[in-house]
């Protein structure tokens, strides 16, 4: 900026006193001359000089309003500048003359307020704000008087800003004075700092309150800032002297930098101390995170006490320090009944394994069922019959095809009527098994529920061997009859058949005698075959028993029952597999099975038919089977006559001696094999014969191959 030209009226003056000075000179000059040529001179000049003045009083003119023209637009600039800066400024400034009259007040300080700026100026201050003015004019009227600036915190003030809501500003004062050290007035900055103060108050407040919670709490924490493996900075609640019997100042103010006293690390258990430093340390590997651990103190009177600290971490600081928090919690009575819980858990798994294998070492199988039917316990052996599949929870009614579950609903509900015991036999047609059920009620009176014990025990066995009792004793008796019936129809017989063969040779040639020759004959041939089938029923049980294949005895049969079959123009077909695996059998006893099966099976089929023949391996009841199925072309078995076919003498057939069938089911039972009868879907009988596999062990030779008994 340049600097200033000296002011107009000094310039004139100096150009006038040199005009005189000339004028002076020409006078002198021209005192020599004539009285009218000294006067047109000096007017000449007068003339001149006066034109030079003028032209140079014109441009000191125009120099003069030039530098007026700059000094106001620097005047302006800095006014505009100032305005500017009071503008955005969130401070409130307002500049007070000698009278506390407003003079200036920038918008901060107008919101503030709550009135516009123009509202302000000229005015009084507590013509303004009476409140405001009542607060501020005596702290106004002090900045007046010193030169020192005042400042203040205590301005509290309620504006049309925020009616009814009472504000804090903090204020600060300072006198103005003139260029020539007259006061001209005072400036106030003003800045609301009512946020702030509420937030001491409240913080004031919190901590108060959270005072009074530390020390309600049964709980204790401690803090401190960890840096270097090092806490520093340490403090805890007082209320850690319920815990440990320590006072707080036991622990801090001791160490450099409010390190913990050693008493801090002593207190733990020795045998928790390098567990619980790796715990507190990993909070600084991993900021912000948190960690837990139960450990024991020794507390100030030598006792064991169990806590559980939770600690927390916050992020890093500018010096790689973590704060950490942790909140301590007495756990010995938790850890006490915890290891109290732990025994009696011990003892009652304990009892529970016990009664468990107890339970199921029971051969029979059990159920425990709810009062409503619903299965809630099973040992092993019931498990068994459900395939090993667990059907806990799932009503009893539920367990369709898992025989002899499925029979035991009618069991239940009369048990749920009597509230008693009741026991049943039930029989399953397709795995041919029997049980009996047991049921019972248990109601014990300090039990809320009710229970029903289920048992099944299997008496297939027993049946079979009672059976089979009653049929050796009836078969033995009979025996004894028809063997001696049959030995003594025997020489009469051998006596008729030579005789017929006398007379045929005798008298052959004579026609009319041929029609009683072969009657006699056909007979004699079918009391042979009775005599021979009486021999073969009441024969005592003997043969050589041999381990082989049974595929070649059903081939056998099938190949003697080629020429009846052929005679009855009744095709015999076979499928047998060939990886059957052995069984234990009499092959010559076993041979007369098929063959008299067979046979039926063809004198039953009408011309024309087929009678199909199969042999399989099969696993039924769980056990390894060889399966032998012969079904025929025939009418099939009528359901009444079912339940007697085995029974001696019983025929349906002419000519038949009711014996074939009886000595085939004997024969079974002497190979442990079972047979059955039944009509196939698509017609005509099945005969199903069923021989037990041997087991592998019986296969390597842990048995002997045969065996003569």
């Amino acid at each position: 900026m340049s600097s200033p030209s000296p002011p107009p009226l000094p310039r004139i003056a100096a150009v006038a006193s040199a005009c005189a000075a000339l004028m002076a000179l020409v006078g002198v000059w021209s005192g020599g001359l004539t009285p009218g040529a000294r006067i047109a001179v000096l007017a000449a000049s007068a003339f001149a000089l006066a034109s030079v003045g003028v032209m140079a009083a014109l441009r000191a003119l125009a120099r003069s309003e030039r530098e007026c023209d700059r000094l106001r637009e620097q005047a302006d600039d800095a006014r505009a500048l100032r305005d500017a800066v009071m503008a955005i400024t969130p401070v409130g400034f307002a500049f007070y003359d000698r009278d506390l009259k407003y003079v200036h007040v920038n918008a901060a300080l107008a919101a503030m307020n709550g009135l516009p700026a123009q509202a302000h100026l000229g005015r009084h201050v507590s013509e303004v704000l009476p409140a405001l003015g009542t607060a501020l004019a005596p702290r106004l009227s002090r900045a007046l008087e010193s030169d020192a600036p005042l400042q203040d915190l205590s301005l509290q003030v309620e504006t049309p800003a925020a009616p009814g809501e009472t504000r804090f500003w903090f204020g600060s004062y300072s006198r103005v004075r003139g260029a020539g050290g007259a006061v001209l007035g005072v400036i106030a900055s003003l800045s609301e700092v009512t946020e702030r103060m509420r937030a001491e108050a409240s913080l004031q407040e919190h901590e108060g309150r959270l005072d009074v919670l530390t020390r309600s709490l049964p709980d204790y924490l401690w803090g401190g800032k960890l840096r270097d493996g090092v806490l520093r900075d340490f403090y805890c609640t007082p209320v850690i002297e319920r815990t440990t019997g320590y006072p707080a100042s036991a622990f801090t103010g001791t160490g450099p930098e409010g390190t913990p006293s050693p008493l801090w690390a002593e207190m733990i258990h020795p045998e928790d101390r390098t567990r619980y430093r790796e715990c507190i340390e990993s909070l600084a590997l991993a900021p912000s995170t948190e960690v837990e651990i139960e450990h024991r103190i020794i507390c100030a009177d030598g006792r064991l006490r169990w806590v559980r600290s939770r600690a927390a971490a916050s992020g890093l600081d500018d010096r790689g320090g973590v704060h950490l928090g942790c909140v301590v919690t007495d756990i010995t009575d938790r850890r006490l009944a915890d290891d109290l819980r732990q025994r009696l858990n011990d003892s009652f798994r304990r009892s529970a394994t016990e009664w468990r294998r107890t339970f199921d070492a029971v051969s029979s199988p059990l159920l425990v069922l709810s009062a409503d039917g619903v299965i809630h316990r099973l040992n092993d052996a019931a498990r068994v019959l459900f395939r090993e599949a667990d059907p806990s929870g799932q009503p009893l009614s539920a367990t369709v095809g898992a025989p002899p579950w499925s029979s035991a609903e009618p069991l239940v509900e009369e048990l749920r009527a009597t509230h008693g015991s009741a026991s049943r036999q039930v029989h399953d047609a397709e795995s041919g098994r029997t049980w009996e059920l047991a049921a019972a009620w248990v109601d014990e009176r300090a039990s809320e529920d009710a229970r029903i014990i289920l048992v099944a025990t299997e008496v297939t066995r027993l049946l079979e061997l009672q059976a089979h009792v009653r049929r050796s004793e009836t078969m033995a008796a009979m025996g004894a009859i028809v063997a001696g019936v049959a030995h003594e129809v025997r020489n009469p017989l051998f006596s008729i058949s030579a005789v017929v063969d006398a007379v045929e040779a005798t008298y052959g040639t004579q026609p009319e005698l041929q029609p009683y020759l072969d009657v006699l004959r056909g007979e004699v041939r079918r009391l042979t075959h009775l005599t021979q089938e009486l021999f073969e029923y009441g024969r005592p049980t003997r043969g050589e028993w041999t381990d082989g294949a049974v595929g070649p005895v059903v081939a056998e049969a099938l190949s003697a029952c080629e020429l009846p079959g052929d005679k009855a123009s009744v095709k015999l077909t076979r499928a047998l597999s060939d990886a059957l695996p052995p069984v234990r059998m009499d092959a010559r006893r076993l041979f007369h099975v098929f063959r008299n099966v067979v046979e039926n099976a063809v004198q039953y089929s009408p011309p024309g038919a087929t009678v199909h023949v199969t042999a399989e391996a099969v696993e039924e009841a769980g056990r390894a089977w060889v399966r032998c199925t012969v079904h025929d072309g025939g009418p099939g078995f009528k359901s009444e006559d079912l339940p007697h076919v085995f029974e001696p003498f019983f025929s349906k057939r002419r000519g038949g001696t009711g014996l074939g069938l009886s000595i085939v089911q004997r024969i079974l039972e002497e190979h442990q094999g079972r047979i059955r009868l039944s009509n196939h879907p698509q017609g005509g009988a099945e005969v199903t014969i069923l021989l037990p596999a041997l087991s592998p062990a019986v296969i390597a030779g842990a048995l002997p191959k045969s065996q003569v008994s």
